[in-house]
């Protein structure tokens, strides 16, 4: 049986985040993907200034850039709040990272992100190979069982998404619905009136969720509805999304001659990172939607999962250099909440309750309107380009 520094289940962006840097720090890797690429994943396909950054450290940006992608570049937020008020706050060049912000479908991106993979001579690449089972020898996990058979890793790095299998193993999972999401999403074309923005609809029926319309390119949109099960049942999801394409003033609109594209219609769960669950045990180790890494106020997961691959490739690299690869999950622990646990999690779960609240929302929307400043700070903790602290901040004046 060949022996690697780490094996990681799962090709998606946290999974190839975390094969990339742990490959620069010189360390042997396995990755498996129980599908093979280019593979589609439902999502809503917004990529963050702060992501693309990432994006281009991994060397990610070139590959989209040698491949003639031109994904469309949004450069803000125009919100509409429940009683028809419109926000447009724009990301400001004080805030923003050295990133763009732009829309590209997940069966593009995760593409580039695996051919940049492929690329590297320090990660054997596994597509078609689904993990089933972790071997236990002693206090760490050695082995994982997979439908090719049997591969030793010193760590192992859980990014196979919500589902995952090793999640559940180690009783790790996130199955507290009052820290999940769902979200249904569906490809649209002849999509009219689309801008340099993406939109946000925040319809009463929906609260604190949201349908959103993000810009694909060439009349193209992403369009979808998420909910937080905190507060509302996600069996009428589809319900929602209907009346929202169909009753929505401002979408229904731009969608008077749009076609759905066929078999895109598509739901999924949205693991929150509130969850106050760890996100590892001994030399094991849990990334993107595996470890619940979604942003609670707006359900966006790229970012997350990028960054959190790149910290559990910080914290396997740091054991593995100690000769102490059961000490993985404990570094892993610190620099994942030092990174998010406070302004991220913990203030993006207080804002979901405000938001919830009709009163305050609309009062945010009308007081973010009436003043431009306002309304791009609104536009950059959407963006990820300030902290969700300055949000709250905002909201204050109305208690």
């Amino acid at each position: 049986m060949i022996s690697y520094d780490a094996v990681i289940s799962g090709a998606g962006p946290a999974g190839c985040s975390a094969a990339l840097f742990l490959a620069r720090r010189g360390r042997k890797v396995l990755l498996l993907e129980k599908e093979r690429f280019p593979r589609d994943k439902v999502c809503g396909d917004g990529i963050t200034s702060v992501s693309s950054v990432l994006l281009d450290e991994m060397g990610v940006m070139d590959i989209v850039r040698q491949r003639a992608v031109q994904p469309p570049v949004f450069k803000g937020v125009t919100i509409y709040s429940p009683t028809g008020a419109v926000v447009n706050g724009k990301f400001s060049e004080q805030r923003c990272s050295a990133g763009v912000a732009c829309v590209i479908p997940r069966k593009i991106l995760d593409d580039c992100i695996a051919a940049k993979v492929k690329e590297n001579p320090s990660i054997t690449f596994l597509e078609n190979t689904a993990v089933n089972d972790l071997v236990m020898r002693g206090n760490r996990v050695s082995v994982v069982g997979t439908s090719k058979g049997e591969f030793a890793g010193r760590v192992v790095i859980a990014a196979d998404g919500f589902y995952s299998p090793i999640a559940s193993r180690l009783n790790l999972k996130n199955s507290l619905k009052t820290h999940q999401g769902f979200a249904i999403r569906a490809y649209f074309s002849q999509v009219e009136g689309l801008t340099d923005s993406i939109e946000l609809h925040y319809d009463k029926s929906m609260l604190p969720g949201y349908g959103w319309i993000f810009p694909a390119g060439h009349g193209r949109a992403n369009i979808g509805v998420g909910v937080i099960t905190r507060f509302k049942d996600q069996r009428g999801l589809k319900r929602l999304f209907e009346r929202f394409v169909s009753e929505s003033a401002m979408a229904s609109e731009m969608l008077r001659n749009a076609v759905i594209e066929p078999g895109t219609l598509r739901a999924w769960p949205l693991p929150l990172g509130s969850f106050q669950g760890r996100r590892g045990v001994g030399n094991v180790l849990l990334a993107g939607d595996a470890g619940s890494f979604v942003d609670p106020l707006t359900g966006e997961g790229i970012y997350y999962a990028l960054k959190s691959g790149q910290l559990a490739a910080e914290s396997a690299a740091r054991a593995l250099n100690a000769d102490d690869a059961t000490a993985a999950a404990a570094l892993y622990e610190k620099l994942w909440r030092k990174a998010f646990q406070f302004h991220d999690f913990t203030v993006g779960y207080a804002l979901q309750t405000l938001l919830n609240n009709e009163y305050i929302l609309e009062s945010l929307m009308q007081f973010a309107a009436r003043k431009q400043t306002r309304a791009d700070l609104l536009a950059d903790v959407i963006g990820h380009n300030c902290k969700k602290i300055e949000l709250l901040k905002l909201i204050v004046p109305f208690f």
